[in-house]
């Protein structure tokens, strides 16, 4: 995303001069003609740095940074103030009142860019840090942000815990999952929760959004389920009421997509309902074939008048089945953005179909690393579950 540079002179013909150059430099450029405009400016656009023109009628350069450092909303924002050739105290002035840099008129246009990067290159990381700031206030300090961390490294150990620390033990099947964060903690889950002897119930979520807001909503989801599964015998009545939960205590901007389901071990189905979540993959060992389950319904939270359908997949021997978050079909290529997507899923789990239920995760897992050329980071949290019925069993 390009930089937004504000350019302030009561010059028309400096301004459009500034304003062509940094454009085609590609920077996004906004103007003001006086020291108020450029003020209402800052507030409103927020820019990346102010170039100021410091001898404006009315209000001049100077007061209108002491204002911009007065605005909590402003302050950090860097300056660079425009100086006659001839005025050192000027200069002293200016960069006593906060301004971060100055070039003198007339300039040149490349060494106006130059200084810009300058700047820039040494007030990006307060850019990035400010909602840090502004979200602890007077408890940012050293401290602070090493209690954060710690905050954080706690709240992923809990999310860990919260999902199957092992695969369900379930003769004459294989099922196992995974979860990759993009971050420290997820947004991301599944579960794998013991019902009755015969009957396995399956979840795989996907929160909208990353980070603290994901994490708590879903830690919320999943406390849901745990409680309602054992109430509803229908997957499709507990999305349901899952739902109602959500819709009434959070905001509908913020909510999930989800498969629940239920394994029965002895009729060998698989019920399950889908709250606009990715389609499962059906591995159909008859024919060699996989194909996509379009049964679908509405996202979990966001209305109160949302309902679920159910449907069931009768399993044979070598049957399986691929429950994935979108961090797989849209994990992006590094050199063109070019987006994984379901058909090589396909053909990934085409090509591993053979191998054990973990196997197969990670199979998936390393394809879709290579595909990004991204082998130390993530865009999107990954979650996969595989779930597989050995040959000759029941």
């Amino acid at each position: 995303m390009a930089e937004t540079i504000l350019a302030v002179d009561d010059d028309i013909d400096i301004l459009e001069l500034v304003e062509a150059s940094l454009t085609a430099d590609g920077f996004d450029v906004i103007t003001a003609s006086n020291g108020r405009g450029a003020l209402e400016s800052a507030r409103d656009h927020a820019p990346d740095l102010i170039l100021l023109d410091l001898m404006m009628p009315e209000m001049d350069g100077f007061e209108v940074i002491e204002r911009l450092k007065s605005d909590a909303a402003t302050r950090t924002i860097p300056v660079i103030m425009l100086t006659a050739k001839a005025q050192t105290h000027e200069k002293i002035q200016g960069l006593r009142s906060g301004a971060d840099d100055y070039i003198t008129k007339p300039f040149q246009l490349d060494e106006l860019t130059a200084r810009i990067e300058a700047v820039l290159g040494r007030t990006r990381p307060t850019k990035y840090i400010n909602p840090l700031i502004g979200a602890m206030g007077d408890q940012f300090s050293e401290s602070g942000v090493e209690q954060l961390a710690f905050h954080l490294k706690t709240a992923a150990i809990i999310q860990q815990k919260l999902l199957p620390q092992k695969s369900p033990d379930l003769p004459g099947y294989d099922i196992a999952g995974v979860l990759r964060s993009s971050m420290t903690i997820s947004g991301d889950f599944y579960d794998f929760i013991p019902l009755t002897e015969n009957h396995l119930g399956i979840a795989i979520a996907d929160v909208r959004g990353k980070g603290i807001p994901a994490a708590l909503l879903m830690v919320m989801i999943r406390t849901a389920l745990r409680l309602v599964c054992r109430e509803e015998s229908s997957p499709s009545a507990a999305l349901k009421r899952i739902n109602d939960l959500l819709f009434a205590d959070t905001d509908p901007d913020l909510f999930a997509t989800m498969i629940y389901g239920i394994l029965d071990t002895e009729s060998m189905t698989f019920t399950y309902s889908n709250a606009g979540h990715c389609y499962p993959l059906y591995l159909k060992n008859e024919g060699s074939t996989i194909t996509s389950l379009k049964a679908g319904g509405m996202i979990l939270g966001s209305f109160d008048f949302a309902t679920f359908q159910s449907e069931t997949i009768h399993f044979a021997p070598g049957d399986g089945m691929l429950l994935y978050t979108d961090g797989a079909t849209e994990t992006e290529r590094e050199d063109d953005g070019i987006l994984y997507g379901e058909e090589k899923l396909i053909e990934c789990i085409d090509t591993n179909k053979h191998l054990s239920a973990q196997m197969l995760c990670d199979a998936i897992e390393a394809d879709l690393l290579r595909f990004s050329g991204k082998q130390n980071h993530r865009n999107d949290d990954l979650t996969i579950v595989a779930i597989k019925v050995k040959h000759g069993e029941k």
